[in-house]
């Protein structure tokens, strides 16, 4: 009796006991089964990412292509802002430093539907009239139009649409924003993009351009502007060496070489601006110009050393020489 009231007591507890177990070991499977899933979610996302990531490279570069090959000298200038602007983002704390960077070489876009004569007016930077300037600041708006369309990218096509207004907020587009109301990148990209402006031509200096800036302040973000001066001109070095730097045929370039030096025709007209990524399109332009006799001597190109194999460097030493 005294057995069968011991056994009695003590069942709950086994059952309990068993319960807990069963309930801890679909727990688990649960578990893995969800961390599984997830697992399984994010390969699927990166691989998604990864693909995005793709296109979006593939369109930047097109864009970027048409506008070194529509038109090479407003390429020239956007190469010597996107220069620019790598080195002054990390003093002015930019959040997204990759969308100044691509709305720093793709702020022409939009130039490259003008009439001929007015972009290489501007290009040349030669007086305009106020006509002339308004379309030139409209330009702004078809970039911006073209860019936005790009998934990811309205932080860039908002860079470029503010790119010509004031701090002030005289200038394009007409709206109410002022001071830091327009977007950083924005500001940084008018200072940076006037800069090239100011000082392009051969008798023209970083000096002089920042010279006429000065008499402007008005339109400029005095603190962007400081910085601006201070890694532009301050710590410009008087000469910089090309390392790494290759003189080769047509025939040997590869799609990622950079132009280091701008490619002229026999009639000095300028064809593909120096900072120019080689692609498989322009490569075949070169190509094509050079076996019509329009493109006459090497190329000078950087390729980083990283990329080329043993066989390689040994192929392209003999070429260089």
């Amino acid at each position: 009796m005294h057995n069968i009231q011991h056994s009695k007591k003590i069942a709950p507890q086994a059952l309990d006991a068993t319960a807990l177990k069963i309930r801890l070991h679909r727990e688990k499977k649960a578990r893995l089964a969800a961390e599984n899933l997830i697992e399984e979610k994010s390969h699927k996302l990166f691989e998604a990412t990864k693909e995005i990531e793709k296109v979006l490279s593939g369109g930047i570069k097109m864009l970027t292509d048409i506008l070194s090959l529509a038109r090479p000298e407003l390429f020239q200038k956007a190469a010597k802002v996107q220069r620019w602007a790598k080195k002054v983002a990390p003093k002015l704390n930019v959040e997204r430093p990759w969308e100044l960077d691509l709305a720093a070489m793709l702020y022409p876009l939009g130039i490259i539907g003008l009439s001929d004569n007015l972009a290489l007016k501007y290009a040349h930077d030669k007086p305009l009239s106020e006509a002339e300037r308004e379309q030139i600041n409209q330009s702004a708006l078809t970039a911006y139009k073209l860019i936005n369309n790009i998934e990811r990218m309205n932080g860039v096509a908002q860079s470029i649409l503010y790119s010509r207004k004031n701090f002030d907020g005289s200038g394009f587009p007409h709206n109410d924003k002022t001071g830091h109301g327009i977007p950083q990148n924005g500001r940084i990209l008018k200072v940076l993009i006037d800069l090239a402006d100011a000082a392009t031509g051969a008798d023209v200096s970083r000096s002089d351009g920042f010279m006429k800036m000065a008499a402007h302040k008005n339109e400029y973000d005095l603190d962007v502007l400081k910085i601006c001066y201070i890694e532009l001109l301050e710590k410009e070095k008087p000469c910089e060496k090309d390392d790494g730097s290759l003189l080769l045929h047509p025939s040997s370039l590869k799609e990622g070489d950079i132009v280091l030096k701008d490619i002229v025709d026999v009639d000095n007209k300028l064809l593909l601006a120096s900072g120019l990524e080689l692609s498989e399109m322009s490569i075949e332009r070169i190509h094509d110009l050079a076996n019509n006799k329009r493109i006459i001597g090497k190329i000078k190109i950087l390729r980083k050393a990283e990329n080329i194999s043993k066989t390689t460097q040994n192929n392209l030493a003999k070429d260089a020489h």
